[in-house]
């Protein structure tokens, strides 16, 4: 349940561009980790997370599906959404994130979610929105932390404070959303937490998994292949988004850029 993190977004397929022509299901560190809990078709899987999807989408889409699921464990990664927004609340953000959290575990699932990265650490962002980035990226992950309190059936995985948040080679090539190499990474920090806790791991090994095959070839995108990027894909959606209003350009992961109209009386949604 999520975001674009956890659609599998950097994995194969970037935010308007694509490296390898496979499809985004089945890719990410949620479906690596999947892969983890045991033998091919011992583990029913089922990704609900959306790209753009906020906090609140989660709690009021992707909740009411995932408790029909009855599942055993659900992996809760969002906020970041949320904080790239003008009318960002920390207060509504944990609210959502709380609510959510607290009707999976109700259902006696295991819930694994993650505090998040200040992505103002790679991106060159003018110091005041790199300053308003930082503290609501902290509200987001004490959010987080709130949501994960005192119940030993919510585990927290800390990316934000994960030495491979430091590295480029970690996200893909819009330094945002992690690269082949950092899905890899929170797979495997999810399945060590889930070992920490007790909770038995059956299948693939990690190197197993992630040996040969169309990772291998991808490579950590350089300062070219980042600056070309966010000319041609970056600033067109920045632009969609804070000058004409609200999300109008949004990705899908068929690789298309689609455009809807603004609705009447909607806000500007920038950081600000």
């Amino acid at each position: 349940m999520g975001d674009s993190i956890t659609v599998g977004l950097g994995d194969g397929v970037t935010m308007g561009r694509e490296h390898h022509r496979t499809a985004i299901h089945g890719r990410g560190f949620a479906a690596r980790l999947a892969e983890r809990l045991g033998p091919p078709g011992t583990v029913h899987y089922t990704n609900l997370a959306t790209t753009g999807a906020t906090a609140r989408d989660v709690r009021t889409r992707q909740l009411p599906v995932a408790l029909t699921l009855n599942p055993q464990v659900a992996t809760v990664v969002t906020g970041m959404n949320d904080v790239l927004k003008a009318t960002f609340d920390p207060l509504r953000l944990r609210q959502d994130l709380i609510w959510t959290v607290s009707r999976l575990r109700a259902g006696g699932t295991v819930v694994l979610t993650a505090t998040l990265p200040d992505p103002g650490r790679l991106l060159p962002l003018p110091a005041p929105v790199t300053r308003v980035l930082a503290d609501r990226v902290g509200r987001l992950n004490a959010a987080v932390r709130a949501a994960a309190r005192a119940d030993p059936g919510v585990l927290v995985v800390d990316l934000d404070r994960h030495p491979a948040v430091r590295h480029r080679s970690s996200f893909d090539v819009d330094r945002v959303h992690p690269g082949p190499h950092g899905h890899r990474l929170i797979a495997r920090a999810f399945a060590h937490r889930l070992v920490q806790a007790g909770v038995p791991l059956v299948g693939a090994q990690s190197g197993q998994v992630d040996a040969g095959g169309p990772d291998a070839a991808v490579t950590t995108p350089g300062t070219l292949q980042h600056s070309y990027w966010l000319l041609s894909v970056g600033l067109p959606w920045l632009a969609g988004r804070c000058l004409v209003g609200g999300d109008r350009h949004v990705y899908h992961t068929e690789n298309r850029l689609v455009t809807r109209p603004r609705r009447t009386g909607e806000p500007l949604d920038c950081l600000r």
